[in-house]
């Protein structure tokens, strides 16, 4: 079980004060790449060979939504791998011991190159599976439809990451844009479930497009390709 201790600063939160999605999404990317390192099949590890990881799928389940300057305890913790798939969990814990998120997400290896799944990757990355009573089930596919176009957003350079592609950051960021400051004054977000269908990469439009209703569903699409499946829960203030 890796375990780090993050606080939460004024960049990581909205004019409510809380941490905002995006920022939690940023906290579990460093720690699962931090530990991913500890274990020697980190970004740097497997760039040698000519490999990276993605994720594929994430569920988020937030009991209660931290505020500027908690100190949170992130625990992550690799699941069974299943041939070229490498669940994750995730639990966070206030100061007091609460478990305040949790979360559960799939990830895999693709050629840096082909921007392929690596089918076979075991002959470079074995990762002992552990456990833990407040794991998630694995995360399932997001169904239903969205057909009303709300937004759209031209992807550019800020949005790009070291593995040359849209952010799995960058795209809670887009999902939250699309409801105002007042929307989040009056709701708060309770889960979100997000299936990364297929890359977005540099210089593409991202059309976003929503059910209207709750839990919101929400399809990025690049012209008729769908490239992720969103479903976010909320609640009344």
């Amino acid at each position: 079980m890796y375990k780090e201790k993050v606080q939460i600063t004024s960049l990581d939160v909205d004019n409510n004060l809380e941490l905002k999605a995006s920022s939690l999404f940023k906290y579990m990317q460093i720690v699962a790449s931090n530990h991913v390192g500890s274990l020697h099949v980190g970004h740097l590890d497997l760039m040698k060979y000519n490999m990276l990881w993605v994720v594929i799928r994430m569920d988020v389940k937030i009991y209660r939504t931290p505020k500027l300057e908690e100190e949170l305890l992130f625990t992550t913790h690799p699941g069974e791998t299943k041939s070229f798939i490498f669940p994750r969990f995730f639990e966070i814990y206030d100061k007091k011991g609460n478990l305040v998120i949790a979360v559960s997400s799939l990830w895999t290896l693709i050629d840096k190159t082909t921007r392929r799944v690596v089918l076979k990757p075991d002959g470079f990355v074995k990762i002992k599976a552990e456990k833990d009573k407040n794991d998630l089930p694995d995360p399932l596919k997001v169904s239903g439809e969205a057909t009303n176009l709300v937004d759209s957003h031209k992807v550019r350079y800020t949005d790009i990451d070291l593995n040359g592609h849209f952010n799995n950051t960058s795209y809670i960021e887009c999902i939250l844009n699309i409801h105002n400051s007042d929307f989040y004054k009056k709701h708060r977000i309770s889960s979100i479930l997000i299936n990364y269908d297929k890359e977005i990469k540099d210089g593409e439009k991202i059309d976003l497009y929503s059910n209207g209703s709750s839990p919101e569903i929400i399809k990025g699409k690049v012209g008729e390709e769908n490239r992720f499946t969103a479903q976010i829960g909320y609640e009344e203030r």
